[in-house]
């Protein structure tokens, strides 16, 4: 299960120093007999320290996480108080932000340490992100903006699953509406779709359900859930909803493992 206190971690070397794209695309073993808790850890996070300035004051220090780790295939739901931290965890685990301190490890690499365009790759190939905001691609089709993705990973694109990803979310008849011809809802659904596009080893998931209608909401969350347990994903997701929460085999509490929430329970702004 999800891990957050100290304890040894299963890491896989590698060079950062010669870090390539095609060094991306590192050969990891899997047994599907093995149980989550029994697989190494895909992500890591050592000693991870992020905070912000504060104007007139000293800097707002948001996170504070000693140990945490995800294995592959396991599943897990996040939950904490608005302002704990949740939002700048993610971006942090994502390589969008760098933290002030500490180590995260995909896949045994220290994303830290890469430049820029490495960990754009890195997270094109090995993270799929379902956030708030979808991003998706205003001038193409939901198909066109998974197979968009597809073509940033190192695997060949897959009009195949692409459709396969979009019928399993309920779009089967929206595969050539781009998305101002979809509902909020709809949209979605494509982030969804499309974050598992390139089959990831992490899914960081920003309240997925939020925007969606109750009958298919049921729809996303399975899809997610099958689809990382079945390709061995770790999926990380936020959300408020305990129906949600409650259908993960893992819960955590962000306040739980991140020792800034325990001295500032709510900061303002979203973090």
């Amino acid at each position: 299960m999800g891990i957050f206190h100290s304890g040894p971690a299963t890491k896989t070397p590698f060079d950062t120093t010669s870090c390539s794209c095609d060094s991306l695309s590192m050969k990891q073993t899997h047994s599907n007999s093995q149980s989550p808790a029994e697989k190494s850890a895909v992500l890591e996070l050592h000693d991870v320290k992020k905070s912000f300035p504060v104007p007139g004051g000293d800097p707002l220090q948001i996170l504070d996480v000693p140990f945490f780790q995800i294995a592959a295939g396991e599943l897990v739901a996040l939950e904490g108080q608005s302002g704990s931290g949740k939002s700048t965890l993610l971006n942090v685990v994502s390589g969008i932000m760098r933290p002030d301190s500490g180590q995260v490890l995909i896949g045994g690499l220290n994303i830290v340490k890469l430049a820029e365009p490495q960990r754009d790759r890195l997270r094109a190939d090995r993270i799929g992100l379902v956030f708030q905001q979808f991003n998706l691609l205003p001038g193409f089709t939901a198909l066109e903006n998974v197979l968009v993705a597809m073509s940033f990973g190192s695997q060949a694109s897959s009009r195949r699953r692409a459709e396969s990803l979009l019928d399993a979310v309920g779009l089967a008849d929206r595969f050539h509406h781009k998305p101002a011809a979809l509902s909020i809802g709809q949209q979605q659904r494509v982030a969804v779709a499309r974050a598992l596009a390139n089959r990831p080893r992490v899914l960081l998931a920003d309240e997925p359900t939020a925007s969606i209608d109750p009958s298919h909401q049921q729809q996303v969350i399975d899809l997610l859930q099958t689809t990382c347990r079945e390709e061995e994903v770790a999926l990380l997701v936020v959300t408020h909803a305990p129906e949600v929460a409650e259908q993960f085999p893992v819960r955590h509490r962000l306040e739980d493992f991140n020792r800034a929430a325990a001295v500032h329970p709510t900061t303002s702004g979203v973090y």
